[in-house]
């Protein structure tokens, strides 16, 4: 399922080379579809520790707060009723869409939260790129990598009030960017380029001529030269952003050391499950992870089939009706590189396997380049218990 919202970028020299296509007059006046199951992918890896709140991507929680146009627009004036709940909404929404945005469209696939960069301390052997705190207030969003070298600060921004690169509101968010600081081994300040992402909500009583917008700008935070590369940081970012989905396939250990740059001991084993992909555009691909009940709670039906494979089915085959469990897991060969990273450090992480972009083809399932997967759990048969 696509909906559809318009677009503006300010300072990307060049336009990202997928939205050129769809850039009309200078960057005004421009609209991109935008896949709901990534967007709930990611709005789940951003907020959610364990499980989300109804794990069907097509029952994604927000999207009742919109109309059924092909353009998100919000029902009624705006997110419900109370000024804390609309704040809230707002900003998990506009947090999603810049990481979408980011990922589609710039290549960035790993995002780790800019106070777990700030909080978690360095390797004693690490010699490299250092990420500060300069002032106290709203930092970044964002410390994100584009692979194993490149990193980017993100903010993101979600709001119901009209947006404009000119306007106050904008500036303020600019200045969230002098906050912090990364430094080089030697102390000098580096530059490293930004993102700002802010997605205006329009509602229905702005009226048809007001729609949704994302605004996106590509400032530089302060410094004395340029990052170029950055390994270490990106690898942080790498580690960061794992640590959070091990902790949704009920990973602890693995997640605590990958949060806190803790080597764990070669004696500590991973036992994990792993399942395979039944269908293409994946068959045969792996995964590790488990799955959740369908949003009546129910667990569904385990059948094993004359070809030694296990399904699963809904528990009562005979209800069209009942929803059926989703899984969530990683690839299974980035699990084990995660594993190794845990025992060996952040530098193993330029080690970890590519996971190539999946075409879309259904919109139950979305797949994201870190190997992490969120399926209808009939695609997949359990395969048994490894150790890693």
């Amino acid at each position: 399922m696509f909906k559809n919202i318009d677009f503006q970028l300010k300072d990307y020299n060049p336009t990202p080379p997928s939205l050129v296509c769809c850039t009309e007059e200078g960057n005004k006046n421009a609209s991109v579809k935008v896949d709901l199951a990534r967007l709930f992918h990611h709005y789940y890896l951003d907020t959610r520790g364990y499980a989300p709140p109804d794990p069907d991507l097509a029952r994604f929680e927000h999207l009742s707060l919109f109309t059924t146009d092909k353009e998100f627009r919000v029902r009624g004036d705006g997110f419900g009723t109370g000024l804390a709940f609309r704040r809230s909404t707002s900003n998990q929404l506009g947090q999603a869409f810049c990481r979408w945005f980011l990922y589609e469209h710039l290549n960035i696939t790993y995002f780790a939260h800019m106070d777990a960069v700030l909080n978690r301390p360095a390797h004693p052997n690490s010699i490299g790129h250092e990420v500060f705190r300069v002032s106290p207030g709203d930092a970044p969003d964002y410390l994100c990598a584009q692979d194993r070298s490149s990193v980017f600060l993100a903010e993101a921004k979600g709001r119901s009030k009209s947006i404009s690169f000119k306007n106050a509101e904008f500036n303020k968010w600019r200045k969230q960017f002098d906050r912090v600081g990364i430094r080089d081994a030697s102390g000098t300040l580096i530059s490293a380029k930004g993102h700002i992402v802010a997605t205006r909500f329009a509602t229905e009583a702005d009226g048809k001529k007001v729609k949704s917008k994302l605004y996106a700008e590509d400032p530089d935070s302060p410094g004395e030269t340029s990052l170029r590369e950055a390994p270490q940081l990106a690898n942080s970012v790498i580690a960061l952003h794992y640590a959070e989905l091990a902790a949704k396939i009920r990973q602890p250990i693995l997640s605590n050391s990958l949060a806190l740059n803790l080597q764990v001991p070669p004696e500590i084993q991973f036992p994990a499950f792993v399942w395979e992909f039944l269908s293409p555009p994946l068959s045969g691909k792996r995964f590790v992870g488990g799955f959740y009940p369908g949003r009546e709670g129910i667990a569904p039906l385990e059948i094993n089939l004359n070809n030694e494979r296990t399904v699963f089915l809904n528990q009562n085959p005979l209800r069209l009706d009942l929803t059926p469990a989703t899984f969530f897991g990683v690839e299974e060969a980035i699990f084990s590189g995660l594993c190794s990273i845990a025992r060996g450090g952040d530098e193993l992480a330029k080690d970890l396997p590519p996971f190539p972009e999946i075409a879309f083809f259904d919109s139950a399932v979305s797949v994201l380049r870190d190997g992490s997967i969120v399926a209808p759990v009939n695609y997949l048969s359990p395969i048994g218990l490894r150790i890693y």
